[in-house]
């Protein structure tokens, strides 16, 4: 129990730092601005689709933001905390 609450508070010093702050908004809100074009360009009706030449382009928006709705995110998280950790090990070498 002692090794989940250490690695509990690991978690939540990393997360408080100002780099690693900026990393969770921006993910949080690349996540949320992706899923909202995600939601509203979402499959339309079927006598919708007729016009092709605007339910092509519709399709690819959507797709890219599916995509990105967690890729982007993800990309935050992993350069946000890796600059987290190269100042943290520079750190610990100055010492």
């Amino acid at each position: 129990m002692a090794l989940r609450s250490r690695f509990v508070d690991d978690l939540l010093r990393v997360a408080s730092a100002s780099r690693s702050r900026t990393a969770v908004t921006l993910a949080a809100v690349s996540f949320a601005i992706c899923h909202c074009i995600a939601m509203g360009t979402a499959a339309a009706n079927a006598a919708v689709t007729a016009d092709l030449d605007a339910e092509i382009p519709r399709q690819l928006i959507h797709f890219a933001a599916v995509v990105c709705r967690f890729a982007l995110p993800l990309g935050f998280m992993v350069a946000g905390f890796t600059t987290h950790a190269r100042a943290v090990r520079a750190g610990q070498r100055e010492r």
